[in-house]
């Protein structure tokens, strides 16, 4: 009897564990120096909780084999630790690089700005937003809703709206002040600049920090090697 109990808390354990994940345990230091990294935020890709390391660096969270944890801080790059299958260690150490430049704070900050932006409309065309779109088979079968000049109009907004939401989101992240930080470009130099090197929506939503960094310097440099004589006015 107290081996099958002690079976039946071994399994639900185990159950346990594959449902909620275990904890893993571990520390943030800086590559070069070795110091700690207090604030640095964690997160499980997998179920977007997250958490931050403390006032020592330490950190716990929850994860299980294969999941992806992500760890970010303000002048550093992206690091990003795959949970191993099989054979977990109790202690892992992240070490993080410094970024080329601070970007971070800016690139949240603006981020967070289009965040709160899209959040305020959102909950101001909802009711308009969340209308259901029709299939191609659901247009076959249903030719009149398909045709309704007010359904049309509906989804019509609805695309727009998507479109103007892309354009907000490159206009936030790829801004004057912090393109002009990175390149060192201004006034009518900048503007030629941005117009000429704007990247695409579905281009930023792949880039981090640090890509993002390298995206606009080679820009600049290209920009630069063609534009001598005008930039030298």
């Amino acid at each position: 009897m107290r081996f099958v109990l002690h079976f039946c808390c071994l399994l639900l354990l185990c159950v346990t564990q594959a449902v909620y994940g275990q904890l893993i345990h571990g520390e943030v230091l800086e590559i070069d120096t070795r110091k700690i990294l207090a604030g640095t935020e964690i997160k499980n890709i997998y179920n977007n909780i997250g958490t931050l390391a403390d006032s020592n660096g330490k950190f716990t969270i929850t994860a299980t084999s294969g999941e992806l944890v992500e760890f970010r801080l303000p002048g550093y790059k992206i690091a990003r630790v795959r949970i191993p299958h099989g054979y977990i260690p109790k202690w892992f150490c992240i070490i993080l690089e410094k970024s080329p430049v601070p970007l971070s704070d800016e690139m949240y900050a603006g981020k967070t700005e289009y965040q709160r932006d899209s959040i305020r409309f959102r909950e101001m065309y909802g009711h308009v937003l969340d209308f259901p779109r029709m299939s191609a088979i659901e247009k076959i079968k249903s030719p009149f809703s398909a045709l309704s000049a007010r359904n049309r109009e509906i989804w019509q907004f609805q695309d727009m709206y998507e479109e103007k939401e892309k354009e907000k989101y490159i206009s936030y992240t790829f801004n004057r002040d912090l393109v002009t930080r990175i390149t060192g470009l201004t006034n009518d130099s900048l503007t030629m600049f941005m117009h000429r090197f704007r990247p695409t929506y579905e281009q930023l939503r792949q880039m981090n920090d640090y890509t993002f960094y390298h995206y606009v310097k080679t820009a600049a440099t290209r920009f630069r090697s063609v534009n001598r004589p005008i930039l030298s006015r």
